[in-house]
């Protein structure tokens, strides 16, 4: 169920957590304008309540593989909910390359890495095979999108700054960080060693240095090392992800729509920008035709007014190709959430298996 608010101290302690995912306790306190001592106590408190947790998330596209992939749909309501939920966790459970999914009594949403279009498109097979197979899905089938790393704008990837402003009311600049890869990115190619450090560092974002070396047999001071590369060269990305239950907000939304090939660039890139600006969004990515948003929202008819907001201007100005397609899922009511998880497809990608 959604938690109680929290205090003054506290919403500033989380919102420079959020904004601020790389700083240690002094850094915070000076951004906050808190006592060192508050700032160590609420996060103490914050991860022993599991408010959060930290992911590193890996440059997919630097790696070699090339896109996002978005499947979403309605399930079979007519099936138990107790088995509908075992067989999408285990879909989902035993799927590398899914680093995130939500599913509600009636809907669910899906996001995959793909090394390239085959990849996605067996993805996509798999999954429709798997929920025919087990009656999940009726005469609706599940859509799905396609996002390349290297053309689309990844202006928010699992960055709850933007819902924790919204949510606590907090009167702060937020620091929202770009996940797009840059035009001339090249592909990476990793050492042995590398490849050890990089896989250490997504698998255990919050142990140490020395954790991570002793754990993979190189030394502390390589991780240290190749850990400031990777940052520097943007191989890597640090957040701290929200636990939806401490969010504030009692609806979460995922939103697609199309704006066609007759919209003109500079009113999309308007779009864009009032979307920044208005929604509280914990995900978003656009192409050049269409976009997604994963957002926020305290209750309903908060998002019914957001989404008013929005609808005029793409109205107004885009004429879109589409009416949006908008899935909800009640935190209250969601029925199972593959939390953010990167490690299992990068284990894939640099051939490392854990005992």
């Amino acid at each position: 169920m959604v938690k109680k608010r929290l205090t003054k101290k506290e919403q500033s302690t989380l919102w420079g957590l959020i904004n601020y995912p790389t700083l240690n306790d002094k850094a915070l306190a000076k951004k906050t304008r808190l006592k060192l001592s508050t700032i160590t106590a609420i996060r103490r408190r914050f991860r022993e309540r599991e408010y959060y947790q930290t992911v590193i998330i890996p440059n997919f596209y630097r790696l070699g593989y090339e896109l996002l992939s978005v499947e979403y749909g309605p399930f079979n309501e007519a099936v138990p909910i107790d088995k509908r939920v075992k067989h999408f966790k285990r879909f989902m459970d035993k799927d590398p390359n899914s680093i995130f999914s939500l599913m509600s009594r009636s809907n669910g949403v899906v996001l995959n890495i793909a090394e390239n279009y085959a990849d996605a498109n067996q993805h996509y097979e798999n999954l429709e095979m798997f929920l025919d197979s087990h009656n999940l899905t009726d005469e609706t089938r599940w859509k799905r999108i396609v996002f390349p790393f290297q053309t689309s704008m990844f202006w928010n990837f699992f960055d709850f700054s933007p819902v924790i402003r919204y949510s606590y009311d907090i009167k702060r600049k937020i620091n929202l960080r770009d996940f797009s890869s840059k035009k001339d990115a090249k592909i990476m190619r990793l050492s042995k060693k590398e490849k050890k450090v990089l896989y250490g560092l997504v698998r255990y974002p919050e142990e140490s240095d020395n954790y991570i070396a002793d754990k993979f047999g190189v030394s502390r001071q390589a991780v240290s090392n190749i850990r400031k590369r990777f940052e520097k060269e943007d191989l890597i990305s640090t957040r701290n992800v929200m636990n939806f239950e401490y969010t504030g907000c009692g609806l979460l939304t995922f939103g697609y729509i199309y704006f066609g090939t007759r919209a003109p660039m500079d009113m999309r890139n308007s779009g864009l920008e009032l979307t920044k600006k208005l929604v509280p969004s914990f995900i978003g990515v656009s192409g050049n035709f269409e976009n997604i948003t994963f957002v926020g929202s305290k209750n309903y008819p908060d998002y019914e007014k957001l989404r008013e907001k929005l609808l005029s201007f793409y109205k107004t100005h885009l004429s879109v190709a589409k009416p949006p397609e908008v899935l909800l899922f009640p935190v209250e009511d969601l029925c199972y959430r593959k939390n953010p998880t990167f490690h299992k497809i990068l284990g894939n990608i640099v051939d490392i298996k854990e005992k």
